[in-house]
């Protein structure tokens, strides 16, 4: 008769399987029905959507990143529970970027849904052109989190 039981190879290929399949993935934002988890808007601008995911791997998306900044800096959500910040691409609308690694302009001329009026790039390239066309501060993760803190 023959032996039934798995090899002990084919088990930890499975298992290894299972617990990559667990991990965060990039989220998605299902515009115009999205509610902004911290103002309550519709999240409709493809240029200025955000969203996190906590470690528990649930998803909160916002219609502007200063929402997002806002909402995790009031405490609504600890921020010892974000596994990942995701905002929108400025120059390709609704491809979401790593937050924390994205390079950021400032000003007037980016009219974001709250008025955080600050977009996003996935390139220094990308950005330098904005800057030219419309002007702002150029700003990193950290300087952006301090401007548009609560």
């Amino acid at each position: 008769m023959k032996n039934l039981l798995p090899s002990p190879l084919t088990l930890l290929f499975f298992l290894s399987l299972a617990l990559f399949s667990c991990g965060q993935t990039t989220p998605s934002i299902d515009f115009d029905h999205a509610e902004c988890a911290h103002c309550r808007m519709n999240v409709v601008d493809r240029q200025f959507g955000a969203a996190i995911i906590t470690l528990k791997g649930r998803q909160y998306v916002f219609d502007d990143v200063g929402c997002m900044i806002q909402h995790v800096g009031s405490g609504t959500i600890a921020e010892s529970q974000v596994a990942n910040w995701y905002v929108c691409d400025h120059a390709r609308p609704g491809v979401l970027i790593d937050a924390t690694t994205a390079r950021y302009v400032n000003g007037p001329g980016f009219r974001s849904p709250m008025r955080g009026d600050a977009a996003a790039f996935a390139t220094e390239a990308e950005r330098t052109i904005a800057l030219q066309e419309k002007g702002g501060e150029e700003l990193d993760w950290k300087q952006l989190r301090e401007v548009l803190k609560p």
